[in-house]
């Protein structure tokens, strides 16, 4: 049934509300008296997590030395077996995070880490990286502390701070947002703004308020950019049944922001667009807020009995409507389309979000297996008839699907994404093989025994349009040797493996996201 939703704009020329009001109709004013976002509760030392566990955590996932929590590892010649394509010049940014422990107190989920980006640089020269850990408030604020005031996502620390604001809670620590030809560079959290950052020396600059109205409110770490440039984000707000939406301009310029009525929004974590609609996939993970959480994680619980919710939203009026799928956990999609009045849409499909959120502790035990393993599932939204179907179409124990940006909610026709092989070490979580998805089938490279594959783009070549003349560009952990490394593929021989390999001297902290940006 189509929905017109009561929403409020506020951009040029849209007489814009005052920030009170939108954020009263956002529910963030009920987030905020939870203290930023609810996390009030007290915890005693003896919750921090054990250092001995940490250390078995996806095979040291604090890789590198201690002189990388004073800030930086650079290096301004990165050893390259094999050849750089010549056409392949630009920066790979990476997010995640990275710092666990200050003084005695640390850290136990891996969400809640200060993040580090790293900033690997390709030109006619070779290869050079620099890693910053990024100077939040958050970090500024415990650095003089000497320990951690905050929990966060699903960690516990001794004494916490009140929040003031969720940008005090703010590790930007997920994604990167490059704008205007890479000429801006936004690092992205969930629960907060996105901070700016120097593309050069990704020094912080701030965080950056869309508007007055929505200056702290949330801004997602997954965007979507049309092929006109044109930046589609939203923001959850966790126990409030309302999404905000971001319309933004290829220059930065703030569009038009809405706030809507959406049930099953308590965790969103990534959406599609199409070229007329936004399409979000709103799971049933519940979060009911009591004043004595002590971190959001210990708010949620899941609902196996209700419904995977497919949102379509109108991009020219944001009317919704509402589709019914069998229950299931959602992190990561890949891109969407429409053709023919249907809407297409993969996902990587978990069995139980919770479980899996459970499992992403930095203080888990080893011998516990990996976590829940996804499918990649293929969504079809009939806009005429109503009716929503899904199939699950493989691989399985895949996350992190990518694909040609250039094709953003365009019919495309190559999926990249991680993969765990049977054969990879089950007291590591993390993924080993590389996958390429494309009318041909599926092609794989697997790293081999005691290899962590990070997330992999698709790199489009700059002077040739077809998806299968670009790269896969990813980098993976070698834990044995405690070093990482940066391969290139061609995308249409991934299974030949890597034509390009960067070495580093050093390991790098296992991260989340990242976007190329290309120079020409």
């Amino acid at each position: 049934m189509k929905q017109r939703m009561d929403v409020g704009h506020a951009g040029e020329g849209d007489g814009a509300r005052s920030r009170r009001g939108l954020l009263r109709a956002a529910g963030l004013g009920s987030v905020m008296a939870l203290g930023g976002l609810g996390f009030a509760g007290r915890a005693s030392a003896a919750s921090a997590v054990r250092g001995d566990a940490s250390q078995a955590w996806l095979g040291n996932v604090q890789p590198f030395d201690a002189p990388a929590f004073l800030g930086e590892l650079r290096s301004d010649q990165l050893s390259i077996e094999g050849r750089l394509p010549a056409a392949l010049r630009g920066v790979l940014y990476r997010n995640g995070p990275a710092r666990f422990q200050l003084g005695e107190s640390r850290l136990s989920h891996w969400f809640d880490g200060d993040a580090m980006v790293q900033a690997i640089r390709l030109d006619s020269r070779g290869a050079t990286h620099h890693g910053r850990l990024l100077e939040t408030p958050k970090r500024k604020a415990e650095d003089g502390a000497g320990r951690f005031l905050y929990g966060g996502f699903g960690s516990v620390v001794a004494d916490p701070r009140r929040l003031r604001s969720p940008d005090d809670l703010n590790t930007a620590n997920i994604n990167l947002l490059p704008l205007d030809g890479g000429r801006r560079l936004y690092a992205l959290w969930e629960a907060g703004s996105a901070l700016e950052l120097d593309p050069d020396s990704l020094s912080a600059r701030g965080f950056k308020a869309w508007s007055p109205e929505t200056a702290g409110a949330p801004f997602s770490a997954h965007p979507r950019i049309d092929p006109d440039g044109t930046v589609w984000n939203f923001g959850y707000l966790p126990g409030t049944g309302k999404l905000l939406i971001y319309q933004i301009a290829a220059d930065g310029r703030l569009k038009r922001q809405a706030v809507l009525e959406m049930p099953q929004a308590d965790m969103v974590h990534d959406f599609a667009i199409t070229e007329r609609h936004l399409v979000f996939l709103l799971q049933p993970l519940v979060f009911r807020p009591r004043p004595d959480l002590r971190n959001l994680l210990e708010g949620m619980s899941w609902n196996d009995k209700a419904p995977l919710l497919a949102c379509v939203i109108d991009k020219a009026t944001l009317e919704i409507r509402r589709f019914e799928l069998p229950a299931g956990g959602v992190f990561h999609l890949g891109n969407a389309w429409e053709e023919g009045g249907v809407i297409h849409v993969g996902y990587a499909r978990q069995p139980s979000m919770l479980a899996l959120l459970e499992t992403l502790r930095v203080d888990r035990d080893p011998l516990a297996g990996p976590p829940p393993a996804s499918t990649w599932t293929q969504v079809r939204l009939d806009l005429s008839s109503g009716q929503a179907h899904q199939q699950a179409i493989g691989p399985g124990a895949i996350e992190f699907p990518r694909f040609d940006a250039r094709r953003t909610g365009l019919r495309h026709s190559m999926t990249v994404m991680l993969q765990r092989s049977e054969a990879m070490d089950p007291r590591v979580f993390g993924f080993d093989t590389v996958v390429m998805l494309d009318e041909r089938g599926a092609r794989h490279h697997r790293y081999g025994d005691g290899w962590i594959a990070e997330e992999h783009l698709y790199v489009p070549h700059p002077q040739d349009a077809r998806e299968s003349a670009g790269w896969i560009m990813g980098t993976a952990y070698h834990w044995p040797s405690r070093k990482t490394s940066l391969q290139v593929f061609r995308a249409d021989a991934l299974d030949e493996g890597p034509i390009a390999r960067v070495r580093f001297p050093y390991g790098l902290p296992l991260g989340l996201h990242g976007q190329f940006v290309p120079v020409s």
